[in-house]
């Protein structure tokens, strides 16, 4: 399984908080579809979260029957009749169910957003301090539940803090926790904070699990795309567009910015590389050609999801000739040997070697003419 799915804080990862705004393009009502309050993600993150005594107040969709009926069937698709299919078409009620999952992971990661300003902002009265050390989500909300309201020592949990965290940061919150201007929580805000704590863990295993039945049926509805870029990023590059005829009808710089445009709690929008610059295809060149190696890879993915599609080719044939054909023209730039036989061959195959050859003659004849000129000029002068 990729590193994307197995851990919560892989680099090449959706970010902790994806924009609402792709949520509402994706689904609709991505943003109101698991909310128990009447409140979305932009007025939450304007204000503070303490006028919300639980976090049930601010979210619904970890509670909800959407999700469970979702798990549902996941349980029914990823049973033994998934192992004999061979394709998801359109029409294929499992294909419309891919795309349901996509917009779920979106509306998990605005959840997450919302769970996360929740816990910041009702913990930051114990530990204000914790949130400019740990900026991920869901390791705030794990360190939440490790410390608890025993911030006055951390000795107890360095051991437990170092499989969540950096020693050198372990080592700031310790320093950081003496100092600490915040107050020791009430049994009742405590519990809530420790309830959302649960709810943000649930939330990523939720996403992990549905981002591992994309990555793995991903294959069977865009077989092309992804022997080309492989699953991992071709099931991101899915759960983005949420079906491969959006993905078909974008052009190759917008493919190639898809997970570069990425959301943060606090409101500020991070600017980051799309998914593609995770494929090894890129990632393998020196910086000063990863850029012309994006461009190439994009627009042979654009080609290849339109091919998916129309469905004009049954397997994954395309993609692993495409692969293949992109690998040596990508081998020309960093391969001094096949510089060199490439430029014999193309002048072989131009006839350079024989222009070069009779311009010599060419030249020689000159030469030779004007020493004789010469010569002739300085015998008359004897005479």
């Amino acid at each position: 399984m990729s590193d994307w799915f197995s851990a919560p804080t892989a680099g090449a990862s959706f970010s902790d908080d994806e924009d609402d705004v792709r949520a509402a393009n994706a689904g609709g009502d991505g943003t109101a579809a698991g909310t128990g309050a009447d409140t979305d993600a932009s007025n939450l993150n304007a204000g503070s979260m303490l006028r919300f005594a639980s976090v049930a107040d601010v979210t619904g969709f970890f509670r909800g029957q959407e999700l469970a009926s979702v798990f549902t069937k996941l349980a029914q698709y990823g049973g033994d009749e998934a192992a004999t299919k061979n394709a998801i078409t359109k029409d294929d009620p499992e294909h419309e169910f891919l795309q349901e999952c996509s917009k779920h992971v979106l509306t998990i990661e605005v959840e997450k957003s919302k769970v996360h300003k929740f816990i910041r902002d009702h913990y930051g009265v114990r530990f204000p301090e914790l949130a400019s050390l740990c900026s991920d989500s869901v390791v705030y909300a794990k360190i939440v539940k490790t410390i608890g309201n025993g911030v006055d020592d951390l000795t107890p949990h360095v051991e437990a803090l170092r499989d969540l965290m950096p020693s050198q940061l372990v080592c700031a919150a310790c320093a950081c926790s003496a100092t600490t201007a915040g107050r020791a929580l009430a049994e009742s805000e405590l519990s809530t904070v420790l309830e959302a704590c649960e709810e943000m863990v649930g939330l990523e295993d939720a996403k992990q699990l549905i981002l591992h039945y994309i990555q793995t049926r991903t294959p069977l509805v865009c077989p092309n795309l992804s022997s080309f870029v492989g699953p991992a990023i071709a099931s991101q590059l899915l759960a983005i567009a949420g079906s491969v005829t959006t993905l078909s009808t974008m052009d190759a710089q917008e493919i190639a910015a898809l997970g570069s445009a990425r959301g943060h709690a606090s409101g500020f929008k991070i600017k980051s590389a799309g998914f593609l610059i995770n494929v090894d295809l890129v990632a393998c060149h020196p910086p000063e050609l990863r850029q012309k190696a994006l461009r190439m890879v994009a627009a042979r993915a654009v080609t290849l999801a339109r091919i998916d599609d129309n469905r004009r080719a049954s397997d994954d044939t395309e993609g692993k000739r495409a692969r293949e054909e992109l690998k040596r023209r990508m081998l020309e730039w960093t391969d001094p040997l096949v510089q060199q036989v490439q430029s014999r061959l193309r002048g072989l195959s131009n006839k350079t070697y024989e222009r070069r050859t009779r311009r010599r003659a060419v030249d020689k004849a000159q030469a030779d003419r004007a020493r004789r000129g010469v010569a002739k000029a300085m015998a008359g002068k004897a005479f």
